[in-house]
């Protein structure tokens, strides 16, 4: 445990260094969220609801181009040691080949976290220049982008290290996410089993009414969700799984693999 917080802090570090995938990160959470409120501020004469504004840019950031950032930061960190050739020196030292794996999730998650909250700050603005802020609702979206984001991070750096690929892990990811994703959930006849999907579990717990919801099918929200009956306690154990069970899968890989 006294070791930790500086193992995590090299990790960071080392995410950091890795310059292109801060800049795509960048791009993903931050420019592409400023670009798409600069079409949206375009189109709506400058006059954009708060509730509106904060829809759209937490899913943004949470369940599109933010999750691809955050894609990005969790397969980097889960492989950065093997691709640099540097894991075989570190298990030398004798430290916990788990040890290792372990911190490299904090780290991801706090690097990802950073770049989408400083995304999320771009409809924040929006929001308030649109008024109607209620400071709830905008602890709410803050807060389901963080579980997103850290969610995501967490599956994408247990598939890097289970697999030892960056790209691989970036194409089962995100092609799981995008492509299975839409695929599976428009398979009506699997039922309730869809609600095993990370994403519908997700848009589960998104504030607000949701585009697609019978409840809410006049909902002003920009961008969809995958919107499913199910309970909130279900949503919150799907999730925990999605994390849980690759964690534990990647944590048994890295402690029996070679060097």
């Amino acid at each position: 445990m006294s070791t930790a917080g500086p193992m995590i802090a090299a990790e960071i570090l080392k995410l950091r260094r890795h310059r292109s995938t801060m800049l795509t990160s960048g791009v993903l959470s931050i420019g592409i969220t400023v670009l798409y409120f600069l079409v949206i501020e375009s189109r709506s004469n400058g006059e954009i609801s708060a509730q509106k504004a904060l829809s759209s840019g937490s899913a943004l950031l949470a369940m599109y181009f933010g999750s691809f950032s955050a894609v990005l930061i969790g397969t980097t960190a889960g492989t950065i040691d093997l691709i640099g050739g540097v894991y075989r020196d570190l298990v030398a030292t004798g430290r916990s080949r788990v040890a290792l794996f372990a911190v490299r999730v904090p780290a991801a998650v706090t690097v990802a976290l950073a770049f989408n909250l400083a995304g999320f700050a771009v409809p924040v603005a929006a929001a308030f220049t649109g008024g109607g802020v209620r400071p709830g609702l905008l602890a709410q979206y803050a807060g389901w982008v963080v579980l997103a984001t850290t969610v995501v991070t967490a599956v994408s750096v247990a598939v890097a290290s289970v697999t030892g690929s960056r790209s691989v892990a970036l194409t089962a990811v995100i092609g799981g996410q995008t492509i299975g994703t839409t695929l599976l959930f428009g398979a009506e006849f699997l039922g309730s089993l869809r609600q095993g999907l990370l994403s519908v579990a997700l848009s589960h717990l998104r504030p607000g009414p949701v585009v697609g919801s019978r409840d809410h099918p006049g909902s002003s929200n920009a961008l969809p969700g995958f919107v499913l009956p199910m309970s909130t306690a279900v949503a919150v154990l799907v999730l925990a799984a999605w994390v849980v069970i690759p964690l534990v899968i990647a944590a048994w890989k890295v402690r029996n693999q070679d060097a």
